[in-house]
């Protein structure tokens, strides 16, 4: 992929998705164990949601999908550098 203008809708795609992730992470977090408690039968549909204490599953689970949102948003970067670096390269080079 040699044009820098598809370079960079595509590192700007990866870096909206990537920053979208990284934000939404700690709710990504909870519902994951929401559905993970529900679908082992460990919570019932009508329990009050009371504050406690998260298990070890969900700060993992927070840890990694944390890790995603920052591993795409390095490489939506990476993209839009390239881009850059491509847009350069075939700008016209004036000789004085």
């Amino acid at each position: 992929m040699h044009d820098p203008l598809i370079q960079y809708l595509v590192g700007t795609c990866i870096l909206s998705v990537g920053l979208a992730i990284f934000l939404s992470a700690t709710d990504i977090a909870q519902g994951l164990s929401h559905l993970w408690e529900r679908w082992l039968g460990k919570k019932e549909d009508s329990a009050p949601a009371a504050p406690r204490e998260q298990p070890l599953s969900y700060k993992a689970r927070l840890i990694i999908w944390r890790t995603i949102g920052i591993i795409l948003l390095v490489e939506g970067l990476i993209w839009i550098g390239l881009a850059t670096a491509g847009a350069f390269h075939l700008a016209p080079h004036g000789k004085p």
